[in-house]
């Protein structure tokens, strides 16, 4: 048995089929099976019967898919902890999501960043099995972007795309909302200065939020086919600033680590790593955008 549980695990394994499903499903139960862990694996009948027959007798609970959409993240990990009992060491859960019962790649999200804040201090290891084959690539782009950890040749890696966990847009208190000509680039710079000015950002912070800012107003009308209005809308939380465009588009992929294949968002991938203190999140928002632009307090306040 092993010592003291450590800090839990949110971890995405991605795959191509089923049969890689199966065989990162036995891997991953093998090795918790070897430190005296239960498992507890919500799969496809594909994958239960490979893992039924691979390990017979092991602490193996099969757990329905269909729970995944019906519990809250919440109760799933008290769920999962449970089956530790008084034991040392951790609970290892094999998840692989059933996006045919909820299609909602936007409640996925909320679901997937609510569940690693549900994890804090639980003994729960928790592995995502996400098929690239099979998922459409909002899903995917979706589970690349939410999960802390990446699985890759059987070692964790930290996630270089995972993006910080959703304050549902410009929440806070409002500053400014308009609708902007994204044509009018002299003036909406303008107004995005005088608005951030106001709002007591200095011009180091204000400027660097004005270029990610110009450039999310002109990918929203590319990507939306050239519209000639963009809404956008600017609040304060604390001591950071948001300030969200509206794509009326469907969400494009944007990993901070890959340069992206559409030319009509590199300019914005550029832009947002123009400062460590300002953040790019894109959320979808019924069947459009949200582009939200978040500007911390470098000093931490």
């Amino acid at each position: 048995m092993s010592g003291p549980a450590a800090a839990p695990v949110h971890r995405c394994a991605f795959h191509a089929g089923s049969a890689e499903a199966a065989a990162l499903a036995l891997a991953l139960a093998r090795r918790a099976v070897a430190e005296g862990w239960p498992v507890v694996a919500h799969v496809d009948d594909d994958v239960r019967r490979v893992m039924t027959g691979a390990l017979p007798g092991a602490t193996v609970t099969f757990a329905p898919q269909r729970r995944l959409t019906e519990a809250t993240p919440a109760e799933l990990v008290e769920d999962w902890a449970g089956h530790l009992g008084r034991a040392a060491g951790r609970v290892s859960v094999l998840s692989q999501q059933p996006f045919a019962l909820l299609p909602d790649v936007a409640r996925w999200r909320a679901t997937e960043h609510a569940t690693t804040a549900a994890l804090a201090a639980r003994p729960v290891e928790l592995t995502c099995l996400v098929d690239t084959a099979a998922g459409p690539p909002a899903n995917v782009a979706m589970a690349s972007a939410t999960h802390p950890l990446l699985w890759c040749d059987g070692t964790d890696l930290p996630n270089p795309d995972l993006e910080p966990a959703p304050r549902h847009g410009a929440t806070g208190t409002a500053l400014a909302e308009r609708t902007l000509d994204p044509r009018a680039s002299a003036r909406n710079r303008s107004w995005w200065s005088a608005v951030l000015t106001d709002a007591g950002l200095d011009r180091s912070r204000r400027d660097e939020l004005v270029l990610v800012l110009h450039e999310a107003v002109g990918t929203a009308a590319a990507v939306a086919g050239g519209t000639a209005s963009v809404g956008v809308r600017v609040a304060r939380e604390g001591a950071a600033v948001t300030c969200e465009v509206v794509l009326p588009a469907p969400c494009p992929v944007l990993a901070p680590s890959v340069v992206p294949d559409d030319r009509r968002l590199f300019l914005l991938w550029l832009a947002e790593k123009v400062s460590p203190a300002v953040s790019l999140t894109l959320l979808p928002a019924g069947d459009g955008c949200r582009i939200v632009v978040r500007a911390e307090d470098p000093d931490g306040g």
